[in-house]
């Protein structure tokens, strides 16, 4: 067997995590040697158990590497190892570095930047609407967006990414034959189609537990910068922050308001030095990138408004604004408030995301 196919077989013994693989692979002196080791020398070796020995020596007595390979070609999966030229340049440097992906599309373009998005799953309108509108205009400028294709913010930055066109991967915590949460059936193939879908783990592995904690560390490996949307206190985000400041990577995370749980985390990270994060321009000068101006199309959009219309459009911010309140701000009265307003959601330019509020949709 060549040396990939070494990679291949260690892949396929199931519930192997990443410090346990390390571990094997630097105490025998390469996976070559791994894979010729006895059932005496890996028992007698730091932390590995008998449970894992048996996993070993099982996935050697039943890999097929024809089989594997075919299986791969069969579903369109790829698989990339570090001793690969392809293998991404930014994960190779880290001691905790995966020794090998799966992938559906295309994998990072090792000369364009990247920000990696991450935030809560149950993000309020203000978070989606910033994390998708930060995105998009990352992406209209060549950055790559990385994410987790999770619910919520994960989402709302990928839907952003493929709008403005820029490629977008997302790192998931299962088999990248699995769509993983079901709902995002059609992101995850734009995804494929924009980007990529990639995973450390073999084709059919499910979204266990213990996955997601240890993928964050290809997300944050992947970035140039990691940015924090949305986080509580206690979030998974904040895991992925913690894999980028062992990694050395800038941290920006978006401000919210005192005593919003959802901003908890993200008012902690600026409280102990991260980046304001208020629009894709923080970043775009962080990396040294001349913004696009988009400030015409915003402009064009609201001349077309008419006068009321745009007194109101005006008014209305990604945080959703009380219809009492717009009364006092427009001096509109309701009943042709509401005509505008229900004009605006027609036109796709405003939605209301809870009863008797609005907010502007991300242009």
């Amino acid at each position: 067997m060549e040396e990939r196919d070494y990679f291949a077989w260690i892949s396929t013994v199931k519930d192997i995590q990443y410090t346990k693989l390390n571990r094997l692979i630097k105490g025998v002196n390469g996976i070559e040697e791994l894979y010729h080791s006895s059932e005496k020398k890996l028992l007698n070796m730091t932390d590995i158990t008998k449970k894992d020995v048996e996993a070993i020596l099982k996935a050697k007595t039943e890999f097929d590497k024809n089989r594997f390979y075919d299986e791969l070609e069969k579903n369109n999966i790829k698989f990339v190892t570090i001793k690969d030229d392809e293998f991404p340049d930014k994960l190779r440097i880290f001691d905790h570095k995966p020794y090998f992906l799966f992938y559906k599309g295309s994998l990072p373009d090792n000369d364009k930047k990247s920000v990696a998005m991450v935030g809560a799953r149950a993000c309020s309108n203000y978070g989606r609407n910033m994390a998708k509108s930060i995105a998009k205009e990352l992406s209209e400028n060549g950055v790559q967006i990385i994410s987790g294709m999770a619910r919520g913010i994960d989402t709302y930055s990928q839907l952003g990414a493929i709008e403005g066109g820029e490629k977008t991967f997302a790192i998931v915590g299962c088999g990248v034959d699995i769509v993983y949460p079901i709902e995002n059936i059609e992101l995850y193939e734009n995804i494929i189609e924009y980007g990529g879908i990639i995973s450390e783990y073999p084709p059919g592995s499910k979204p266990l537990n213990w996955h997601f904690p240890q993928r964050n560390r290809i997300i944050s490996g992947l970035a140039d910068i990691v940015a924090v949307i949305e986080a509580k206190e206690k979030s998974g985000s904040l895991i992925t922050v913690e894999w980028a400041l062992e990694q050395g990577k800038d941290i920006y995370a978006l401000p919210g308001r005192v005593g919003d749980a959802l901003s908890g985390g993200c008012n902690r990270l600026l409280k102990v030095g991260a980046g304001v994060l208020t629009s894709a321009k923080d970043i775009l000068e962080e990396l040294h990138i001349e913004e696009k101006n988009r400030a015409s199309k915003i402009t064009s959009q609201e001349n077309l408004l008419e006068k009321d219309f745009s007194l109101v459009y005006i008014e209305l911010g990604l945080q959703p604004i009380n219809i009492s309140e717009l009364i006092e701000k427009t001096g509109i009265e309701y009943e042709r408030l509401s005509e505008i307003l229900l004009q605006l959601q027609l036109d796709g330019m405003v939605e209301q995301p809870m009863e008797n509020y609005y907010a502007r949709v991300v242009v």
